[in-house]
């Protein structure tokens, strides 16, 4: 149950209010962009320079820390969003350059780069706080120090917040190993072109349904928490 006093439930709605995430949308997707976009960017570069596979993935790995440092430059605060663009990315990248370069082996090389992930996604729950925490903070807000603090004063106070945070990141998790599992079954089975296009395709498939399962999940743990709270005022007043 949540227990905070009735000014920090004012206090939080306040700020989410005053630090929607509309107000700071062109913000993260310019950052997303410069963190995804330049990392794909930097590594073709780099190839076509003549630099080998190890010395041009180092290099797109570059951009995800631009993007930490913008947010920094903005907020002042840590941004796990960018730590884990930047982890996938190496991971890729390590996965990519083991072993053979056999076109359909390098699908599978997506696969288990997509399987990892969705074990990030679930380690992370032993963390002090799960990896989804951070991509709601970051693009839950307009990214403003204060906008991020709100968050930070969710996860405190709000217990059934903490719980929904929680089953965002199982709902991740699962929807990665799912997402692996298909199109490895689709590369086993199926031509290397029809394989690829499964390749390029399912990753927003995933990312939709874990977006849209994660809307879901908020949703009913913020009916859950204003219900609880709604009790406990209820039995206060009596």
């Amino acid at each position: 149950m949540d227990t905070a006093a009735p000014e920090v439930h004012v206090e939080i709605a306040r700020g989410l209010q005053e630090h929607a995430a509309r107000k700071g949308m062109p913000f993260n997707l310019f950052v997303t962009a410069v963190e995804v976009g330049g990392s794909i960017a930097l590594f073709r570069l780099a190839r076509w320079a003549g630099a080998n596979d190890v010395a041009s993935y180092l290099c797109g790995s570059t951009a995800p820390v631009v993007g930490a440092s913008l947010i920094w430059a903005r907020a002042r605060k840590f941004s796990g969003a960018s730590a884990a663009i930047f982890s996938f990315t190496a991971v890729s990248a390590l996965i990519a350059l083991v072993g053979s370069t056999n076109p359909k082996v390098l699908l599978y090389k997506d696969c288990a780069a997509t399987a990892l992930v969705g074990l990030v996604f679930l380690g992370s729950c032993l963390a002090r706080r799960p990896l989804i925490f951070f991509m709601a903070q970051r693009y839950g807000t307009d990214g403003t120090h204060e906008g991020m603090s709100v968050f930070d004063a969710m996860w405190e106070h709000y217990a059934e917040f903490r719980r929904g945070m929680y089953a965002s990141s199982y709902l991740w998790a699962t929807v990665f190993a799912v997402q692996a599992a298909g199109t490895a079954l689709i590369i086993h089975q199926a031509s290397y072109s029809t394989a690829y296009t499964f390749d390029q395709v399912l990753p927003f498939a995933a990312i939709a349904v874990g977006i849209v399962g994660s809307v879901i999940i908020g949703r009913h743990f913020t009916s859950r928490g204003r219900a609880q709270a709604a009790l406990a005022q209820a039995a206060g007043s009596e």
